[in-house]
């Protein structure tokens, strides 16, 4: 095997390493983005990109579907334009419908819902315009943030690996814009995090990542990692945001049992069903790594499926809720778990790095994908954290010292993911074949491969990483 390139001094680049100075990427960098305005076009050109399915999602939030399963028989279509009448009726709680109950299933705790009152009262144009500002807003926003404080650490990203980040990632950003969904902030507050992290204010950290979860739940395994990593106090400000903002703010708002009730409801709604009882859903979208995996065995008759009641499946909101029917086979979720769980102890175990240790941001990418993974559903959209997990990946590939036959595994791995993860989407392949595929779980197999992907350049650039010249000056 060749051996790995020396160091040499940065070239046009930058403050890039020498590393990347020597990859294609690295020199299409130097000779057209090396201008020092190049990542502020750059932002603007994603910027318009972004205004078009912001457009779509203005335009369609307003159309109305018939229902039979929502209040009234008749929905808006998107996710803002569903939760809108939910959030109406806990405006009136508890004279309204329970917003977690049939025609309703809102997927988030009364918090969010109690954020989204402002909205409903500004009718569907107004809320899915001020929803849009705030998505972009609050996106570009964090990740200007994040960019800039690995720049005033000395650890820039250059411009050429976040033109490739973001291409890796775009799809389920629009996807996410498109249908109006929560994904994107979840993504803001993921982002604000790791800058505060980089900052070393963990207790300001901790309470912005307990807005992630509160908007989704998945999030909750990089909790385990940043305690793992022995960090007390952004473990401490995370519980401190928690009573504040599930128990006091919304008891003080609807009455502490009107909240109870509501939260009870919620965990009996999207909760229970899988983390107690076991099922998930077996839907085409469901591209977590247990959904597919039970509906393959389903498709093939492998085991015994037992479904969810009807009546049960109508409470939750959710089709096609199965279970093995066999107590072993149901302890296939929790070995998936387990395997997963016990990879990335095995592999995250930067203590001793510094914040902005390109591996760092690297462990933190593998939960990222980890959590999609071992969720009950994950659909498309929700992969809307991929820009922080390709920041890390493509900043490995391109600007690590490898040799040139490893980088090209590196590489080749890479246009698999977005073969898979971007590429085989329904709109490219035909509505058809892209449900074929769903059904296979082709983007769940991208993101496996991502996270082996990047589970193999920790283990193999841990022991090879030359001193790192931040942390030694």
């Amino acid at each position: 095997m060749d051996e790995p390139k020396p160091p040499a001094t940065p070239g046009a680049s930058g403050n890039a390493p020498a590393a990347y100075d020597q990859t294609l990427l690295g020199q299409f960098d130097q000779r057209y983005l090396s201008h020092p305005k190049a990542r502020r076009i750059v932002g603007l050109v994603l910027f318009v990109i972004l205004l078009i399915p912001s457009a779509q999602f203005v335009r369609t939030i307003q159309k109305v579907d018939a229902s039979p399963y929502r209040t009234g028989g008749t929905r808006h279509r998107t996710a803002l334009g569903r939760w809108l009448p939910s959030a109406q009726e806990l405006a009136r709680f508890p004279e309204g419908d329970n917003p977690y109950s049939y025609g309703h299933w809102f997927p988030t705790p009364p918090m969010v819902l109690i954020c989204l009152i402002p909205l409903a009262k500004m009718g569907y144009i107004g809320a899915g315009i001020g929803w849009s500002i705030l998505k972009l807003a609050g996106l570009f926003g964090a990740m200007w943030f994040l960019i800039r404080e690995y720049d005033r650490q000395g650890r820039p990203f250059p411009t050429g690996v976040l033109i490739m980040a973001a291409a890796f990632s775009l799809r389920p950003i629009i996807s996410d814009i498109q249908h109006g969904n929560l994904n994107i902030f979840m993504m803001i507050w993921l982002t604000l995090t790791w800058a505060l992290y980089l900052r070393r204010a963990d207790y300001l950290a901790g309470f912005f990542f307990f807005f992630s979860i509160v908007k989704k739940i998945t999030p909750s395994l990089s909790l385990v990692y940043f305690l793992y990593n022995g960090n007390w106090r952004l473990f401490f400000s995370f519980f401190v945001g928690l009573a504040v903002f599930v128990i006091l703010v919304p008891g003080l708002i609807l009455g502490f049992q009107n909240n109870l009730d509501l939260l009870q409801t919620w965990f009996d709604m999207l909760v229970r069903p899988f983390a107690i009882e076991g099922y998930a859903t077996l839907e085409l979208p469901n591209q977590s790594l247990y959904g597919v995996v039970l509906r393959l065995m389903n498709n093939i008759d492998l085991i015994a499926m037992q479904h969810m009641p009807a009546e049960q499946m109508i409470a939750v909101g959710m089709e096609e809720m199965a279970r093995p029917e066999s107590k072993a086979w149901r302890m296939l979720r929790t070995a998936i778990s387990l395997i997963v769980v016990a990879i990335l102890a095995w592999a995250c175990r930067q203590k001793e790095a510094p914040r902005t240790s390109p591996l760092r941001l690297l462990e933190f990418a593998a939960i990222l994908i980890a959590m999609l993974l071992l969720s009950e559903r994950t659909w498309k959209h929700h992969a809307t954290t991929l820009p922080l997990v390709y920041l890390g990946l493509w900043y490995a590939v391109a600007c690590l010292p490898w040799t040139d036959r490893f980088r090209a595994v590196l590489a080749g791995g890479l246009f698999g993911q977005l073969v898979l993860l971007s590429l085989l989407g329904e709109g490219l392949v035909g509505d058809d074949l892209a449900d074929r595929l769903l059904d296979g779980g082709f983007f769940c197999w991208g993101l496996l491969l991502c996270f082996v992907e990047i589970i193999l350049i920790i283990r193999s650039q841990r022991q090879r990483l030359s001193p790192d010249p931040v942390a030694a000056s």
